[in-house]
């Protein structure tokens, strides 16, 4: 797993680490994805209105490392992407977010290839 030092000095897993309350936490979500579109991350979205899911998208030396900043109404869902340029080539890859029954996903859709998608995932 991934860990952080608190402030006491002590290792603490990341995974769902929550800050104050339950109204806000960061997680993680790493997949492989090959020739599909595949969930990469999700959040309940009657608990949170808004995520932020920093990524990064690599296949051999080509990468790119961004956030997508999504927020939703319960039916229907903003979102952008801003994102370094490209090192090598990331285009065969598209980021997204939709209402999928009670969550709210990340979803990555790749036309060729294998690529790995990593996300640090901030809900508020």
């Amino acid at each position: 797993g991934t860990y952080i030092v608190d402030s006491s000095r002590n290792l603490v897993n990341i995974s769902k680490l929550r800050f104050g309350s339950s109204d806000a936490v960061i997680d993680t979500a790493s997949v492989t994805s090959a020739t599909a579109t595949t969930v990469v991350a999700s959040v309940v979205h009657a608990t949170y209105a808004a995520a932020f899911f920093d990524f990064v998208i690599k296949n051999g030396t080509n990468v790119r490392a961004g956030v997508v900043y999504a927020c939703h109404d319960g039916t229907t869902v903003s979102f952008t992407e801003t994102s370094t340029v490209d090192l090598g080539d990331t285009s065969d890859v598209t980021l997204s977010v939709v209402i999928d029954g009670t969550n709210m996903v990340l979803k990555a859709t790749s036309t060729s290839s294998t690529w790995t998608i990593k996300s640090l995932i901030r809900t508020i």
